[in-house]
């Protein structure tokens, strides 16, 4: 049967959540769905979604906020024809989704949770405190009113379940296009390259990282691949420490390839996480991960340690000390690299694609 597929991400910059969507497009059949992506404001993806089909409809609200697009919602589903699902992602995007859609008797809707639900008990100042609980509120009571809940990780899914009591599937985001092959060149080079690619937001952990370089003993460069709104923060705790010659904040790079095969090892301080695809891409470049044991994909990625080294939230020094630890004999963690390219063939967009796919035709 020919569906509306109507995808809505809110804020829809480049990232994990840009990256999901639009590589599960790319695997529709746009000669018999209708694709419709929704946002609020600009899409960074617009090019590339018109490139890929000139059958994908871009819907970008100017709304001033999410709840702002509550009524606006109402009038986009409303088409005729063929069966209409509706994709919300991320959750204060879904209880608007809930409001908005669940009444709507022709319309089958999903929500996607990309970060653990557990984030919502983590705030830095009083407003993202009440933000957080109202929205931790509203999911607990209204999520199960939803044809479909998707979770990115194994132990968000579990977490979401207990909130909510309704049953969550989990599908991994589509980390990979395909797998890499090709083996790594060993490192000529005098200076020893870290690499972390992720937003600069507090709760990217970028500051632990950097307070973990102070301590290392190398010569040693960490390149940043990200943007973000914490990155005066950052600028103002590398003069601090006196790292400039160390530490280089790159900005937001579109195809961050390069940047893998440059690197000698991947970092990762997340305080919480939905499904890192940089970790499972830098696992497909053949680097060896040292990440933070936050809720999230990230211990699943690396099998709980057996596949890459993982150390306490915010915690800069034991983070400094695994770094040391590899750089002093890199083959423990190299032969958990190992164990950890075996299990990412499941983080494949052809994977991920039949799963969703499956739910589709099922509801």
């Amino acid at each position: 049967m020919n569906k509306n597929l109507i995808f809505f991400l809110p804020v829809f910059k480049f990232g994990g959540a840009g990256n999901s969507i639009f590589r599960l497009c790319t695997k529709i059949d746009t000669l018999k769905n209708n694709i419709f992506i929704i946002s609020i404001g600009k899409n960074d993806y617009r090019k590339k979604f018109l490139n890929l089909s000139n059958k994908i409809k871009l819907i970008e609200l100017n709304s001033g906020s999410t709840i702002g697009s509550f009524f606006k919602l109402r009038k986009i589903v409303k088409i005729k024809g063929y069966k209409t699902i509706f994709i919300s992602n991320q959750h204060y995007a879904n209880v608007i989704s809930i409001f908005s859609l669940s009444f709507i008797k022709k319309i089958k809707l999903i929500l996607v949770d990309r970060i653990d639900i557990s984030e919502l008990k983590k705030y830095y100042n009083f407003s993202s405190f009440i933000k957080n609980h109202l929205i931790y509120l509203l999911v607990k009571f209204f999520y199960r009113y939803a044809n479909a809940i998707i979770s990115n990780s194994k132990s968000a899914k579990k977490d979401l379940e207990n909130v909510t009591k309704s049953k969550v599937i989990n599908i991994n985001p589509p980390s990979l296009v395909k797998l890499n092959k090709t083996k790594r060149r060993k490192n000529k080079r005098k200076k020893i390259i870290i690499l972390t690619v992720g937003s600069l937001v507090k709760g990217k952990g970028v500051d632990t990282m950097i307070k973990s370089i102070k301590l290392i003993n190398n010569n040693v460069i960490f390149k940043v691949a990200g943007e973000g709104l914490y990155r005066s923060n950052l600028e103002k705790l590398i003069f601090k420490l006196k790292l400039k010659n160390k530490v280089k904040l790159l900005g937001w790079i579109k195809n961050p390839e390069k940047l893998y095969r440059e690197a000698d090892i991947f970092i990762h301080a997340s305080h919480q996480e939905g499904f890192p695809n940089s970790m499972v891409e830098a696992i497909n470049f053949g680097l060896p991960i040292i990440a933070s044991k936050c809720k999230g994909g990230t211990g699943e990625i690396l099998s709980n340690g057996a596949g890459g080294d993982l150390f306490p939230v915010n915690d800069h020094i034991s983070l400094a000390k695994k770094i040391n630890n590899y750089l002093k004999n890199p083959y423990e963690l190299n032969k958990k690299l190992k164990i950890a390219r075996r299990n990412i063939i499941k983080y494949t967009v052809d994977n991920n694609f039949k799963k969703y796919m499956n739910i589709f035709n099922k509801i």
